[in-house]
């Protein structure tokens, strides 16, 4: 076994000094090809040629970057807004300003952003929105190239304070057998700055007061939002976060009762008076489209709906919306409403209609030969025309206004049925009916 083993090993030795042996001579082989002249590797042209492209390549670069030479940099220098009249905020997406600049190389590589000055002035400006130039300064050594933007958009408002009560809004259901008794918010108001075309915009302060989230006292700490009349569409340059409001969160304490009984119903609303002549009511939306109410049973049974105050619409001329209070004309004092104080009335007008019939209505021939001649059966038709009532009351006589006529072009049968058609119709009327629609035609020959 010993012999063995033995024998394995000096095989081993073997094997490795063969391998080393091989690689030894494929060194050599390798060597031989770079200096075929028998020299040493570092007398070969190949090594020669190596150490000199180097420093050429160290020559170039160094004349290259010379501190001397004329090189160009980009810097981003803060945009600082100067001489805005007291009293007046300032509104602007432009923070920034991108300035190309030429100059020698070890001058720029020293330059820092606060070396450069970037104002727009706005000496003698009011309220607006206006394209104000930038002023750039620089050090001498730096010559400006180029600079973007160099107008800048801006907004420059009023800024206002305005108060206003916190509503809350009670979300989520309330412990069974519960109704919500009163939910106090501390505090009860806050104040919201800004644009003062935006501020008296605001209508309201939401505080949203989810039931489910309360803590073990009955409390949470709501989030205040705004509402406001502005839309998208009326957006201005601003957008509608430019407002602030302090304090952003109220505490709300919710107090629950014993639920009697409770019952949601719907919140109805009238109007009283008439629009501007020539205009009608077309709906008549409230938000929220229903309230929950409790109380005995016998009283919550009565009431159908909660119907609000009539809303005097006399001599209305356009659409509108409201926010009257959540009291109804009557409401029996056995019964509590709970929910928002307040609705949001939406009325929506428009143009009233009317329609009148024209009868006996002659109809004309088109599209005929000089040599041909038609016989129409009926020769009249009665025309049904809609249109805005003030439109349709002007119309007087027994013509309707538009035309009537059959289009006989490339009719080729002595016989045949063809539609009434319409042409010179006025824009605000419309045709709703034709008796009869189709007519016979023949040939007069």
């Amino acid at each position: 076994m010993f012999d063995r083993l033995k024998k394995i090993t000096e095989d081993g030795k073997t094997g490795l000094k063969n391998k080393w042996r091989s690689m030894k001579e494929k060194s050599e082989a390798f060597s031989s090809k770079l200096n075929y002249r028998g020299e040493h590797f570092i007398q070969s042209r190949i090594f020669l040629c190596g150490v000199s492209v180097f420093i050429s390549v160290v020559i170039w670069a160094f004349v290259a970057f010379d501190g001397n030479s004329d090189a160009s940099r980009t810097v981003n220098a803060e945009i600082k807004y100067v001489n805005l009249t007291r009293g007046l905020s300032l509104y602007t997406l432009d923070k920034n300003v991108e300035i190309k600049l030429e100059g020698r190389i070890s001058a720029l590589s020293t330059l820092q952003p606060s070396d450069v000055a970037a104002e727009v002035d706005l000496a003698n400006l009011q309220t607006g929105r206006y394209n104000l130039p930038v002023r750039l300064e620089t050090p001498s050594f730096a010559r400006i190239r180029s600079w973007r933007p160099a107008l800048v958009e801006v907004e420059i408002y009023r800024h206002v304070e305005r108060t206003i009560q916190i509503t809350p809004k009670v979300s989520g259901a309330p412990p069974e057998g519960m109704v919500v008794g009163s939910v106090e918010l501390t505090p009860s108001e806050a104040v919201v700055s800004g644009p003062e075309a935006d501020v008296m915009s605001v209508q309201e302060l939401e505080a949203s007061v989810p039931l489910d989230r309360l803590d073990s006292k009955g409390k949470i700490n709501a989030e205040i939002m705004i509402k406001t009349a502005i839309n998208e569409a009326n957006a201005t340059l601003m957008p509608t976060s430019r407002l602030t409001l302090t304090p952003r969160n109220t505490e709300a304490s919710v107090t629950f009762e014993n639920e009697i009984v409770g019952e949601r119903i719907p919140v109805r609303v009238s109007v009283v008076g008439q629009p501007q002549e020539g205009l009608q009511v077309e709906s008549i939306k409230v938000i929220p489209e229903s309230i929950s109410i409790r109380g005995s049973s016998e009283a919550v049974k009565k009431m159908q709906s909660l119907v609000l105050p009539p809303v005097d619409i006399s001599g209305l001329d356009q659409n509108i919306q409201l926010m009257i209070p959540m009291r109804p004309a009557q409401l029996d004092p056995d019964v509590e409403i709970s929910g928002p104080d307040r609705a949001r009335v939406e009325i929506l007008l428009s143009k009233k209609m009317g329609v009148r019939t024209f009868t006996n209505v002659p109809l004309r021939i088109e599209g005929s030969a000089e040599a041909r001649e038609w016989r129409l059966t009926p020769s009249t038709v009665s025309v049904t025309i809609e249109g805005p009532q003030m439109a349709i009351d002007e119309l007087t006589g027994a013509q309707p206004p538009c035309e009537l006529y059959i289009d006989v072009s490339n009719i080729v049968s002595e016989q045949a049925e063809l539609p009434v058609l319409v042409k010179n119709l006025k824009r605000e009327f419309q045709v709703v009916k034709i008796e009869p629609e189709q007519v016979l035609i023949t040939t007069a020959d």
